[in-house]
């Protein structure tokens, strides 16, 4: 069973990247997850362009104004 301790902590470094990766431009994690050679690093890219873009995406359609 995970330390209470140690799972917080890492779960408090993984809030502070994503909040990190908001705040880099989607043209420039776009650019990484499309030219980036090595495949993990690609993927890793990839994975915070989309994570970035669901959360913009979320944010709008919460938005009373919106509409389908």
């Amino acid at each position: 069973m995970p330390d209470k301790t140690n799972t917080s902590k890492v779960t408090q470094q993984l809030n502070d990247l994503l909040e990190t990766v908001k705040k880099i431009p989607t043209s420039e994690l776009l650019d990484h997850a499309l030219y980036e050679k090595d495949p993990a690093k690609k993927a890793v890219f990839k994975a915070m362009y989309e994570y970035v873009i669901d959360e913009r995406q979320s944010k709008t359609i919460q938005q009373k104004k919106f509409t389908i």
